[in-house]
């Protein structure tokens, strides 16, 4: 019994040892990494050194809980140990390698707007996944006057949306920017629904109407919108387009009645064919009950006459022909009794 209670011992000493022989051999490592890189800040997530980075995560972990020894803590500080991690704390970095690291951000960004023509970055882009948690974070700083001068020149020269939070949707600011180039190329924001050149962006126009009639649109969208001449009623927008059109036949048909003193605009010309088919069309629309009461006042103003004159002539010339009919019958019966 004597002879186990020792053995019992010597594995009671021998376990209560067995952390600090880890910590030894940990702290070795340490020092050698420090030979070999300059400093103490082992990567917690390196596969080279998985264990020695947990280790110096646990130190820092233990010295804010005050639960290391003044004796290693000592040791620890003699080989230039940093108590926070440089990977998560602003102040003990350096500041060559934040200017470094920003400079490369910003090339990444400067790399996405020549390919796709904005900033709008999508989150987790594969090209570069923390690309937009980075822009997110330039913004909050603007936000807070945080970003130097320098930085928001460099990244308002790329034309970077300060907007924060849900304020910015890529797709609907992508879209946005293609109804500018829309409008930049044929002068007018108007997109039909099944414009076969970008079939996405017609029924983005679409659905931005529906969006405005359930009003979940935001007032800055309503206000770009505006500002770029998107068109919130097509049918309202094609009734005035037709009105503008009808306007101008009107007064090209005043203008020939103030020139020639009368209404029978001829079909046999090239030049009056058009508006005479126009004359024809309103006679037809006003007697079908089609026209409104607005134009019918209109050409109703200028003294419009709505018999066809062309009607008259080929009444008149009809009966001319029944009335020669039998004369010329006769004549050719006559002609043939003859012979």
């Amino acid at each position: 019994m004597k002879k186990h209670g020792r053995a019992k011992a010597r594995l009671t000493k021998k376990k209560r040892n067995h952390p600090d022989v880890v910590w030894e051999r940990r702290f070795a490592e340490l020092e050698a990494f420090r030979r070999r890189q300059g400093h103490c800040q082992v990567p917690s997530r390196s596969k080279k050194c998985l264990s020695l980075g947990t280790w110096v995560h646990y130190q820092r972990r233990l010295k804010r809980k005050r639960r290391l020894s003044a004796e290693r803590i000592r040791r620890l500080k003699r080989i230039g140990f940093d108590w926070i991690s440089r990977g998560r704390s602003v102040e003990f970095r350096d500041s060559t390698y934040w200017d470094t690291k920003w400079e490369r951000m910003l090339a990444k960004l400067a790399k996405f707007e020549r390919r796709f023509g904005h900033c709008l970055v999508p989150t987790r882009w594969p090209a570069a996944p923390n690309l937009s948690h980075w822009l997110s974070r330039q913004r909050q700083l603007k936000q807070e006057g945080l970003l130097s001068e320098d930085r928001w020149r460099k990244l308002e020269a790329l034309g970077l949306d300060w907007r924060t939070g849900e304020s910015v949707k890529p797709r609907w600011e992508r879209c946005f920017r293609k109804l500018l180039e829309f409008r930049r190329r044929f002068g007018h924001s108007h997109v039909p629904a099944e414009w076969a050149e970008d079939i996405n962006l017609g029924r983005w126009v679409v659905k931005t109407r529906r969006l405005k009639r359930e009003g979940r649109l935001s007032a800055d969208q309503v206000r770009r919108l505006d500002e770029a001449g998107f068109v919130w009623d097509p049918i309202e927008k094609r009734e005035a387009e037709h009105d503008a059109v009808w306007s101008r036949w009107l007064v090209q048909l005043e203008a020939f009645h103030q020139k020639h003193g009368h209404w029978r605009v001829p079909t046999n010309q090239q030049r009056y064919h058009r508006l005479r088919v126009w004359m024809d069309n309103q006679r037809i629309s006003y007697h079908r009950g089609w026209l409104s009461a607005d134009r019918i006042r209109r050409l109703e103003k200028i003294g419009f006459p709505w018999p066809s004159d062309r009607g008259l002539r080929l009444s008149v010339n009809a009966s001319d022909t029944t009335k020669n009919a039998p004369a010329k019958a006769t004549a050719h019966g006559s002609g043939g009794r003859r012979k």
